[in-house]
């Protein structure tokens, strides 16, 4: 029966609704969570935030109306009041997003009360223990006029930020908000910036999280630290070596619970671990021990941004703590007791935990759960109990198309290693066939694909393709060695562990070898792109937001400069060969391939200009290629970016496989 519905096309992704940030109220009878549309006639989203009680005794009701984006909703302690950010108030200045501002509306309903004026983005709000106040992240307001045209002129590295999309020296720092009407006030400031607030439980420090070393601008050091409620005392909790964040204060205020890596390394080719500090500093506890996975919902999707970590939550009495991990291509929520060990699970299932909140009592909780077949909805329950469905908000929509249910691979790779994958047949499979098979190969490197709903591979399998995604060496949630294992190897093993999975598909009969198709995004476009430099067997490829040129990258992206020394051990004045040698631009003259190039003009990332030496190139050695262009978008194009551009991009990946069968 399901083979008669139409298949989703890449104007389909217009009719999801982005479900996320699912609240559960303090006393834990109700969820607040924010739903997102496209509006593609405008070329931008909408988004409001509903809410459902967490019993699921009704159906969920729309609870803001403004005309813009309603996000972030948060509850305040005694759940009578729910905090929110909104543009519906801003204008748009050039080449930004219009600044939202936060508001505050009675929990029983009733009209907003907009309580910042910033002239820009307010973010991260977090309540005081009293809901008398609240701590937000705002940028520095600009200082003067710039003229038009005028000279920008930067003396240190960090002058850009693909997040922010746009050249920006100014810092971030926390402003205190009171409900009283008093005006906002700065509590830190300095050359640093200042993020992922915290109230300690007696609401007289605040946690959060900033780089004050001295050699800042070149590294990565994140640590945690507190200060006072009237911005003085500010002492730091970590140790200035790691890369730590999303603090949290222990019931009694004793500890802060974070989250890092205890050397910053310059990328995440590591297990970010969960770690316990004495507030007033010392030696921090690793209290997962000897469990080999990753804290951090990094399960990939084009149905939303990278998922934002939640701050370790305590139960009241101090004794565990709740946080979100990867763990073979799922993402569950686990606790852990607070002096480390006895690890337990909170939810289980082939499936993403995007984010988890939980009641006052810690022992019901929300989440934004996410499948293979469905892109996110908002559930609820009890740790170690099932979960109770509350949304079916894309339901209706889901179930008007026909969609590929993925089965999961296990394959040898390089050395026999274990190698984990999925597989979608093609709408109309029929084994007796010969289908064509798309590789989709993930960035990061260190993210992972699996149990997650992805638009552009349902599109493919609906015309016709079958699609191959695996986790490479290199991938999160199978082991420290396991992520680390392609460091210093771009292109070695993890490049073998590819066609590997290729070959294990071949050997089911059905698919075609002279129908081979690849494509990726970030880390999978350098795979990509490496790939038709190192074989013929792809009929086409479609490389998306990547990277040709180790050398280039290293000075132009925003995190070039040490996320390319630390993965590949080299500078363009050290080791220059083994950038050059690792490069995609130096194969060149090996493809065959035709080659359709995907870029944002904003990627600051893999910047633009990596398309644009692989472009020129290949047609100067008169290869068969297309250079797409996007505008005003950044790295997150896919999956954030532009209605149009999403779509847009959608459609001449597909459109490029079929041109070439």
């Amino acid at each position: 029966m399901s083979e008669l519905l139409p298949s989703l096309t890449p104007d389909d992704l217009a009719s999801f609704a982005f479900v996320s940030d699912a609240q559960m109220a303090p006393d834990g009878t109700r969820v607040a969570y924010v739903v997102r549309h496209m509006d593609v006639e405008k070329n931008e989203y909408r988004s409001a935030i509903w809410m459902v009680p967490a019993d699921g005794s009704s159906e969920p009701v729309q609870f803001t109306s403004g005309t813009k984006q309603d996000v972030g909703p948060r509850w305040s302690p005694d759940g009578r009041w729910l905090a929110f950010l909104s543009d519906r108030a801003s204008e748009k200045k050039e080449g930004r997003k219009p600044a939202k501002q936060l508001f505050l509306v009675p929990a029983a309903g009733g009209e907003a009360r907009q309580l910042t004026t910033f002239s820009d983005e307010c973010s991260e709000p977090a309540w005081s223990p009293r809901g008398d106040a609240l701590v937000v992240v705002v940028k520095d307001a600009e200082q003067g006029s710039r003229q038009e045209g005028a000279p920008k002129v930067y003396d240190r590295i960090r002058y850009k930020s693909d997040e922010g999309g746009h050249f920006d020296l100014r810092r971030k720092h926390l402003w205190i908000v009171c409900l009283d009407g008093t005006p906002p006030r700065r509590i830190t400031d300095g050359d640093w910036d200042d993020s992922a607030p915290s109230f300690s439980p007696d609401g007289t420090r605040i946690a959060f999280v900033s780089n004050r070393t001295g050699e800042r601008d070149k590294n990565t050091v994140a640590d945690v630290w507190t200060v006072t409620f009237d911005g003085t005392d500010a002492k730091r909790v970590t140790t200035e070596r790691g890369t730590y964040g999303n603090p949290s204060w222990s019931p009694d205020g004793s500890r802060v619970g974070c989250y890092g890596i205890a050397e910053a390394t310059g990328s995440s080719g590591r297990n970010v671990r969960m770690w316990s500090f004495p507030a007033a500093g010392g030696d921090g506890t690793d209290l997962l021990g000897d469990w080999d996975r990753t804290v951090g919902s990094v399960v990939m999707s084009d149905m939303r941004g990278q998922a934002q970590t939640i701050p370790p939550v305590w139960t009241p009495d101090g004794s565990r703590v709740h946080f979100v991990a990867t763990d073979q291509g799922t993402a569950n929520a686990y606790s852990v007791a607070s002096t480390g060990g006895d690890l337990r699970a909170a939810t289980l299932g082939t499936h993403q935990i995007v984010s988890v909140t939980f009641d006052r009592e810690v022992s019901r909780f929300a989440a934004v759960r996410a499948t293979a077949t469905e892109p996110g909805e908002v559930v609820a329950g009890q740790p170690g109990g099932a979960l109770r469905p509350l949304t079916r908000t894309n339901a209706a929509f889901v179930a008007s198309r026909w969609i590929a249910e993925p089965e999961r691979l296990e394959l040898e790779g390089a050395g026999g290693w274990r190698i984990e994958g999925w597989l979608m047949r093609p709408r109309g499979f029929d084994a007796s066939r010969k289908w064509p098979l798309v590789l989709e190969v993930h960035g990061g490197p260190h993210a992972a694909y699996g149990n997650a709903f992805f638009h552009e591979f349902q599109v493919l399998a609906g015309r016709g393709y079958a699609v191959l995604y695996l986790n490479p060496r290199g991938s999160h949630g199978y082991g420290d060695r396991f992520v680390q294992a392609c460091i210093g190897d771009w292109g070695g093993d993890d490049y073998q562990d590819l066609m590997a999975g290729v070959d294990h598909a071949l050997t089911f009969g059905w698919v075609d070898p002279e129908r081979l198709y690849v494509t990726g995004g970030s880390y999978g476009g350098f795979m990509t792109n490496w790939i038709v430099g190192h074989t013929d067997r792809f009929k086409a490829a479609v490389t998306q937001r990547s990277i040709s040129n180790n050398i280039s990258a290293f000075g132009t992206s925003d995190i070039g400069w040490h996320f390319w020394e630390c993965e590949h051990g080299a500078t363009p004045w050290r080791d220059a060969e083994k950038l050059i040698e690792r490069s995609p631009l130096s194969y060149v003259e090996n493809v065959r391939t035709p080659l359709l190039i995907l870029h944002a003009e904003r990627d600051f990332r893999c910047p633009i200009e990596q398309a644009e030496q692989l472009f020129v190139a290949l047609k100067v050695l008169g290869k068969e290629a297309v250079f797409v262009r996007y505008q005003d978008d950044n790295h997150d194009l896919t999956r954030g970016g532009k209605p149009r551009n999403r779509i847009d991009h959608c459609r001449r990946i597909v459109d490029w496989f079929d041109g070439h069968p």
